[in-house]
């Protein structure tokens, strides 16, 4: 009777103890986060500097698919140029690398369109070489 007893109460206490490890390997899966969408990287490779950008409606409603431009003039006087368009994640994000440090008449000047809105942002890549903008198109 007392070994029945034991081998009921072993099987129950396995029993519990698998339950609680798989709640627990559940729970981890049931709040884990969900895996963020890498950012689209256009890279011009002419030289170390970055911009990143964020383009939203508002400031929690991120635009998919704006279309962000620029036209680089660069090398001596300016004869060589370089034509660049990304568009954005689902979280409104994109990014460009590579851009040079000096550049022909500076700002850069980047065109950002989205459903017939048009919005520029102009960066000095001298004064500012790893810059992050955020855009809000407006509408709503």
């Amino acid at each position: 009777m007392i070994m029945i007893h034991t081998i009921r109460s072993s099987r129950i206490f396995r029993q519990t103890l698998t339950t609680l490890a798989l709640a627990f390997c559940l729970a981890g899966w049931a709040f884990a986060r969900p895996p963020e969408t890498p950012v689209p990287v256009v890279n011009a490779n002419l030289g170390p500097c970055t911009v990143d950008f964020t383009v939203s409606q508002s400031l929690n409603h991120p635009i998919f698919n704006a279309q962000i431009s620029v036209r680089i003039a660069y090398g001596f006087l300016g004869m060589k140029k370089m034509n660049l368009q990304i568009g954005t994640n689902s979280e409104g994000k994109a990014r460009f690398e590579g851009l040079p440090t000096n550049v022909h008449n500076p700002p850069l000047t980047f065109v950002v369109k989205y459903n017939g809105m048009t919005k520029s942002v102009h960066y000095w890549p001298a004064v500012r070489c790893h810059a992050q903008y955020a855009v809000i198109m407006g509408g709503g």
